[in-house]
């Protein structure tokens, strides 16, 4: 996980996790998580990922990914998930759909 990963909210990865199940957005489009948390009263997060947006991508793409596993382990991840853990690449926009 990231160095800043002490310092996240503590509702950080379920309001991510609330943001993806919507489907308002896919959890890359920043602007739009960030959007959807302030309307939905998550103003807290929205500011602190304001303030961490050079990390956003990391954040979503490993901690987030990792958080999943560990608190969802029966939830199966796609083949590109998969193909990119097994390769090092970024995982896929359309992972977090």
């Amino acid at each position: 996980m990231t160095s800043i990963n002490n310092e996240y909210p503590d509702n950080l990865m379920p309001t991510l996790l609330e943001i993806r199940d919507s489907g308002q957005c896919r959890t890359l489009e920043f602007s739009c998580v960030v959007d959807t948390l302030k309307t939905t009263g998550h103003e807290d997060v929205a500011v602190w990922l304001e303030k961490h947006q050079a990390s956003y991508h990391e954040i979503v793409t490993q901690d987030f990914a990792q958080w999943l596993k560990e608190h969802f382990p029966d939830e199966p991840e796609s083949i590109a998930q998969d193909a990119a853990a097994a390769t090092g690449l970024d995982m896929p926009e359309d992972s977090f759909s």
